[in-house]
């Protein structure tokens, strides 16, 4: 037997940890992995897009929007087209070709410039209770997207944050200098989370308001009954789960702004497939307050489809896009994270 020497042997620990993770990043780059379409949060894209009631929905969504929304959404496609929904998921090799090929997003150049930035704020978020993701930390809901006269524009204005999880939107658009940011939650677990995170990056208590509440498209005063997962992709489309079950008052957009007396000049929504139910109960917000909006479109292809046409019958003068914000593909990835930004024309132009 060969005597591994004093050096070694102090060592092994260390070499075996190194090798046991070598090989971890060597399966990783491999392994085969998932991609699929979310059908789980409100139907499947793929039966939506097969119903003859729905054959323009796609050169409705097109219209009036730019090149790269145009990309998007025909990226898109291709993926919806070419891979399985969630029910029927299956394992793909990673050398196989991504579907519609790469949006600039999802480059190797964008995932190290996005992977870069991100450590730093990781480094300076390190003590929050949520993942540092792409789109709210690095895309801030995409207004880093945005012409910088819109951005400027929200300087010390008001912010409606839909779907508000653990304060991670809340802390990431703090940067914007907001001077009150109004966020709904439905989940109890989330709203405990929340407190503590904005304690921890000392946002004081007149900076934010917190309500508990499903958003509706309408004043039914009607309660859901939701399993609290506390987890950011609760939603009222699940309604199964194993945990304590919580009782939350549905209320419409338009009923908090005048309940609580918003003026809000940016209005946030990732509500797990219920946006175009908010967009319904929002009409009187949008027309009197002309935010600037950034809607999660991709949980289902009501939201990706119908909810910039329904916009466009009662906004005139906006500038609508289209853009995913995360560098990830496999999994659902491949369209998750797709936002609907717009913004009034008057303001991009205004300071």
């Amino acid at each position: 037997m060969i005597n591994p020497g004093p050096y070694l042997r102090s060592h092994q620990p260390k070499i075996y940890f190194f090798l046991t993770d070598l090989l971890k990043e060597l399966r990783k780059l491999i392994s085969p992995y998932s991609i699929y379409i979310t059908d789980s949060l409100g139907g499947s894209f793929k039966t939506y897009l097969s119903e003859p009631q729905n054959d323009n929905r796609i050169a409705l969504l097109k219209s009036n929007l730019d090149m790269e929304s145009v990309s998007v959404i025909d990226v898109i496609l291709k993926r919806i087209a070419s891979y399985p929904d969630e029910s029927s998921k299956r394992k793909i090799s990673k050398h196989a070709p991504v579907a519609g090929g790469l949006l600039a997003v999802e480059t190797r150049e964008s995932k190290k410039e996005i992977a870069k930035k991100l450590r730093s704020i990781r480094r300076k978020y390190g003590s929050l209770s949520v993942n540092i993701e792409e789109s709210v930390f690095y895309y801030h809901h995409g207004l880093s997207l945005l012409p910088g006269s819109v951005v400027k524009y929200l300087n010390g204005k008001d912010f409606i944050d839909l779907g508000a999880y653990a304060g991670d939107s809340a802390v990431a658009l703090s940067e914007l200098n907001y001077r009150k940011i109004w966020s709904v939650e439905m989940s109890l677990k989330s709203i405990a989370g929340y407190k503590e995170n904005m304690l921890r990056c000392g946002i004081g208590t007149g900076k934010f308001e917190i309500i508990n509440a499903c958003i509706s498209s309408g004043r039914d005063h009607t309660f859901l009954e939701i399993p609290d997962t506390g987890s950011a992709g609760i939603s009222p489309l699940r309604i199964k789960g194993k945990y304590d079950r919580i009782r939350v008052e549905k209320k419409s957009v338009d009923q908090l702004v005048e309940e609580y007396g918003i003026s809000p000049a940016f209005i946030k929504a990732d509500l797990e497939g219920n946006s175009l139910e908010m967009v319904k109960g929002a009409e009187n917000t949008l027309r009197k307050f002309r935010p600037v909006l950034s809607i999660a479109a991709y949980h289902n292809p009501h939201e990706f489809f119908e909810i910039k046409p329904y916009l466009e019958g009662f906004l005139d003068n906006y500038i609508f896009m289209l853009r995913k914000l995360t560098s990830g593909i496999k999994d659902n990835l491949c369209h998750s994270e797709v936002i609907l930004l717009g913004y009034p024309a008057e303001i991009s132009d205004k300071c």
